[in-house]
């Protein structure tokens, strides 16, 4: 009987990631993710690169934000309705990395969007901060 209910309990786990995964695979249908992102993307590109990055797609599902010659580099992936964002900063070869998940994100409105880039513009710039000094510190 516990078998059984165990099982059932997995079926309905697998069902329910293999639902959001054929929506997701819906909601990119006529879009890219970029695309999808637009605002998000935008305004991490003027925050991070004065709008000068440029977009590598991967995959469907995630691309990365770049500027040439630049010491950051910014990861967008979405999966299951779920954006995540993975800010990589590099500061005398040595990396921090700041990574957040925004949940229910199948459609954003602009406002939303907004609110996504403000956060994570916000929450990197100490992160940054610390991670210079955290440097500068073993340096000297």
């Amino acid at each position: 009987m516990i078998w059984f209910i165990l099982i059932v309990i997995v079926l309905i786990i697998i069902f329910k990631f293999m639902n959001d995964l054929n929506k997701d695979k819906y909601d990119l249908q006529g879009t890219s993710l970029e695309e999808k992102f637009k605002v998000v993307v935008n305004m991490l590109n003027e925050g991070a690169f004065n709008g000068n990055g440029n977009i590598t797609k991967l995959d469907n599902r995630s691309f990365n934000l770049y500027e040439q010659g630049s010491n950051q580099i910014i990861n967008f992936h979405y999966g299951t309705g779920t954006l995540t964002i993975t800010w990589r900063y590099k500061y005398f070869q040595k990396e921090v990395v700041h990574s957040k998940d925004f949940y229910e994100t199948r459609n954003l409105s602009i406002f939303e969007q907004q609110n996504i880039a403000e956060q994570m513009i916000s929450e990197m710039i100490p992160v940054v901060q610390n991670h210079k000094n955290n440097v500068m510190k073993d340096i000297i």
